[in-house]
């Protein structure tokens, strides 16, 4: 078994077992102004970075990356540092950093994304107690 992030209606198999609203995050609602757009990535292929890139085209806003790191402590120092802006789950968001959502400041909507609970066709019966475990406790909440 594995939880994956995946993109809503991508045909990925699994059992969509949560959303996630994805927001901008940035040092402050300025980082939202500079043209090309700085971000501050994951590795291809990020759900996250392909959101951001694909929203920004779709918007016809220009962007640039900036940065890339796999850490989301990376991100946060990177976005700390002033370096650009990233997209996290509002969850990943640190208080200390701006979300920038508000539709003045030119960005356009992620949407959510979602996690997936995948596995293997034949699964041991301890590894469908431990699905349905953690079915159980995302749907009360985590």
């Amino acid at each position: 078994m594995a939880l994956e992030k995946r993109e809503p209606g991508s045909g990925v198999s699994g059992l969509r077992v949560w959303r996630e609203p994805l927001v901008w995050v940035g040092l402050d609602a300025s980082a939202a102004s500079p043209s090309p757009l700085p971000l501050v990535v994951s590795p291809a292929p990020c759900v996250y970075r392909s959101r951001a890139t694909g929203a920004l085209d779709a918007a016809g806003r220009k962007w640039h990356i900036t940065y890339t790191c796999g850490s989301l402590a990376g991100a946060h120092a990177a976005v700390r540092a002033g370096l650009g802006i990233a997209v996290l789950t509002r969850d990943m968001a640190p208080t200390d950093l701006t979300i920038l959502n508000d539709e003045s400041l030119g960005l356009p909507d992620l949407h959510d994304t979602e996690m997936a609970l995948i596995e293997a066709p034949q699964i041991s019966p301890a590894a469908t107690r431990l699905r349905e475990a953690i079915i159980r406790q995302l749907e009360h909440g985590g």
